[in-house]
């Protein structure tokens, strides 16, 4: 999957999760954040060279304010 935009999104309702736009392997993004890219035409599917080691650290945790 290529992910043109960073996504932001909340896997609990609690915490938010920036997911940076790149490239990533299959089964290396949440099921739920690929269905939310694809139907707001922020990713294509695709095929990836990295790893999903390299997809995960591409993940930044911040915590919800307000």
């Amino acid at each position: 999957m290529i992910l043109k935009r960073d996504l932001k999104w909340s896997p609990d309702g609690m915490r938010v999760e920036v997911i940076l736009a790149g490239e990533y392997d299959d089964g290396a993004l949440p099921a739920r954040v690929q269905e939310i890219a694809l139907q707001a035409g922020l990713a294509e599917r695709g095929t990836s060279a990295k790893s999903s080691k390299a997809a995960k650290e591409k993940k930044v945790t911040t915590s919800k304010e307000g």
